[in-house]
């Protein structure tokens, strides 16, 4: 993975982040927010990091979610593709006895972040990847949340509340709102940025 490579995908990243839609104040406030940050951590050079990869990397999911992306998002697809794979890819919780395989059908990958590619202690950048027909459940963490869906229908359930959900689609979770998401016949893949608290992880209800 070379810098140049790193430095498409951010700048993919951005400008599907930043698309227009029908958004509301608080979304635009919110997008300007991330963006001041992001800027202010792609003034220096990306570092290139030999990261462990994540086993949803592996087992074909990625590989399904890059096509459905090439429908939808084609510029961020030829940007993720060559180095799709190479990315951290993780997931950092512990297994549940009532979302078995969610560890293998799971994972996120951080382009902007602490201790991530391009560093920042303000802000995340990166993707969401969930493998078709698995359930994200009910979580919350102290960091504003904004995601932008790039495929698949999904369900998407915050403070009780479920609606179901398509690709360019925004959806805001607030400090400290429980939310949860399922993902429906095909992957899930979504940006998302963090604000505030980037640093105190995510834990389930």
């Amino acid at each position: 993975m070379k810098p140049r490579e790193l430095t498409a995908l951010v700048s993919a990243l951005i400008d599907a982040y930043t698309a227009q839609g029908d958004e509301s104040e608080r979304v635009k406030e919110e997008i300007a927010r991330v963006l001041a940050h992001v800027e202010a951590a792609l003034k220096k050079a990306p570092e290139i990091r030999a990261f462990e990869r994540h086993g949803v990397a592996t087992r074909g999911h990625l590989a399904r979610a890059l096509a459905a992306t090439c429908a939808t998002a084609p510029a961020l697809a030829a940007a993720l593709e060559p180095i799709a794979a190479d990315l951290h890819w993780r997931y950092a919780y512990e297994p549940r006895p009532d979302a078995p395989g969610l560890e293998h059908a799971m994972a996120w990958t951080e382009i902007v972040g602490p201790g991530r590619y391009w560093h920042s202690d303000h802000v995340c950048l990166g993707l969401t990847l969930i493998a078709p027909g698995h359930h994200y459940p009910e979580h919350h963490h102290p960091a504003v949340e904004l995601y932008t869906l790039v495929t698949g229908e999904s369900d998407w359930t915050l403070d009780g509340l479920t609606t179901r959900r398509g690709p360019g689609a925004r959806i805001l979770h607030e400090s400290g709102a429980i939310h949860a998401m399922r993902s429906l016949g095909s992957p899930l893949i979504a940006l998302y940025s963090w604000t505030g608290d980037v640093r105190s992880p995510s834990r389930y209800v």
